[in-house]
Order: structure tokens, then sequence, then C-alpha cells
């Protein structure tokens, strides 16, 4: 399998590339973007490096005067977000080097990185690292903007055209060292963004330097079981306490995403002041706000039949 940026042939482009999408799905102060990304220090909007005919980045600033747009996430990990191309006096002008930068990165399918500002309380300057985005069209307002899926050698899904879910992983080459934590990576961003960062039995989501910390993406359909892990159906973010409970098979969630919890007396005993016994019998508390992202009824199925088996 081919990573797409082995076929840009800058190499300081693609080495930038590369550092944007290892940074993807993590929080960053503004001053040390500056130190790692090159012009975040100087630039703002588009960034073209000097003597590139690419855009390396675009930023949105919590203060800017464009009309962007919010992001819309896909089932395979990949995102959807409109940027607004810069202008001059006012106006819009296609013939601006960073406008154009960004018309030659859709022509020749060169990536981009997009970083997004978030106010945080008590925070630096702040930005999310999406990660590597392609140019998909310019509308006559917006570049249209696709994040790279979780599985980055595919094209990205249109929202106009979610695939049918599919639970199990086929045979694939082995990945290599590189690849395989960028996944990993891409699977717990992509749905700690759908599940807004909260539990979805508890929704605690706690925050440190701008960080969301001990929350994980849970396997519906266990990896061990090849369950995928290209496709946030087969996801569901919970606390590191709820996570261990449902990998034990002590609860699980319906098609009607209500609660069920082992009958087990010792575990319910030992489980008397957790909130997986309040939630027995409720709906999950945070799901998704698109249907296209909710877990899908064959891994909900699956699952069920394993606590049933780990239950009798």
């Amino acid at each position: 399998m081919t990573d797409p940026l082995e076929k840009i042939q800058d190499e300081v482009l693609r080495h930038s590339l590369q550092m944007i999408r290892e940074l993807m799905g993590s929080m960053e102060r503004s001053r040390d973007l500056q130190d790692r990304i090159p012009g975040f220090k100087t630039q703002k909007g588009i960034y073209k490096p000097q003597n590139s005919n690419y855009a390396l980045w675009v930023r949105q600033t919590s203060r800017g005067i464009y009309p962007d747009q919010d992001v819309t996430n896909l089932p395979d990990g990949s995102w959807l977000y409109r940027y607004t191309p810069e202008a001059k006096n006012g106006k819009t002008d296609m013939s601006l080097s960073t406008n154009n930068a960004l018309l030659n990165s859709m022509d020749d399918r060169v990536p981009v990185g997009v970083f997004i500002q978030k106010k945080l309380p008590g925070s630096d300057r702040t930005y999310e690292v999406m990660g590597l985005a392609y140019v998909e069209e310019y509308d006559g307002k917006h570049f249209v903007m696709h994040g790279e899926p979780i599985e980055i050698e595919n094209r990205p899904m249109t929202k106009s055209s979610i695939t049918p879910f599919q639970p199990f992983e086929t045979y694939r080459e082995r990945l290599s060292e590189s690849t395989t934590p960028i996944r990993q990576r891409a699977f717990q961003t992509a749905v700690r963004r759908v599940y807004h960062e909260k539990c979805s039995l508890c929704e605690i989501g706690f925050r440190f330097r701008g960080e969301p910390i001990g929350l994980e993406a849970a396997h519906i359909i266990p990896v061990s079981d090849r369950g995928t892990s290209i496709d946030i159906r087969n996801g569901i973010l919970l606390c590191r306490n709820h996570h261990i409970l449902f990998d034990s098979y002590l609860w699980t969630f319906d098609e009607n995403f209500r609660v069920r919890v082992s009958s087990d007396r010792i575990f319910r005993e030992s489980a008397a002041n957790n909130h997986v016994l309040k939630a027995e019998g409720r709906k999950l508390a945070n799901l998704p706000v698109e249907d296209y992202d909710l877990p899908a009824v064959k891994a909900i199925d699956y699952r069920l039949d394993l606590f049933e088996k780990n239950n009798s």
C-alpha cells in the first residue's frame, strides 16, 4: 500500500506535510507550532512556502474575518471543511498567490494541513491540528477541503455517498511501523471528534492544557476478532473506567442504544457506586449528532452476542 505523500517530489514539502500528519488530532499552543511548522510564526490564513507551487497549510483563527464553516465528520474518519479564499480590499481575489497555491494543490492532489483555533479556558492560543486534507473543489465561495480518512491510502468517502458498514478487516499486508501508529491515532481522533470529547456512558470529559485526557475509543467488534479500525461505526468513546468494564463484557448496549449490565451478583455489588449501574436500561447519554456516524447495527449485534456468551 502506498502513502500518497510518497508521490510528492518536493522533499521539503513532503517532510513538512508528514510533520503535520503526525500532529493530527492534537491541541497545540501557537508558540509550539511556531517552532515546528514552517511559516506559522508570521503567516496567517493560507501559507505558501517560498518557491513552492502548493500551499502547505491553512489556519482558521477565532477572530478571523472570513466566514469559514464548521467541520463535518464522516464514518471513515475523514471530514469536510469549507475554507474561504483570501481577499484584497475586502473582495475575494483568486489571482493572489496564496489562493492560486490552493488551486494548484487541488489540481495535483497535493494535501494541505488544516489548523483551527480553539477557545479554551485558561489556555494559551491553542489550535486543533485537524491533519491533512485534499482540496476537492472551489465552489465560488469556499475551498471545499476533505480530510484524510483513517486508511490514508483510500480516497475519502463523500457525505452524499456513505458506504455500507463493513464490520471486519479483510486480509491486508502487514502495516509498516510508520503507518500503524498514524492509523491507530486516526481512529482514536475520529471517534473522539464525533462524540464531542465526552464519554458516551457518563459524559465525563477532562482537559489538561487544552488536551482531552482520560478518554479512549473502544472497538465494538474487538480488534482480536478482526473488527474494523477504519470505520468509526465500530467505535464508541469511553472514559477509561467504562472502557475497561466494556472490554470485560460487564456492560454493553442494544440497537436502541440502551445500556445492559451484567447480572453477576458480585460485580453488581462492587459496582454499587459506579455510574454503569445508574445507566442500566437508559439510552446512552452521549451519541454522535449525525445518524451516519452512529454505531452500526451489525457491530452492536456482534457485541451483544459476545456479552451474552460471557455472562451465561
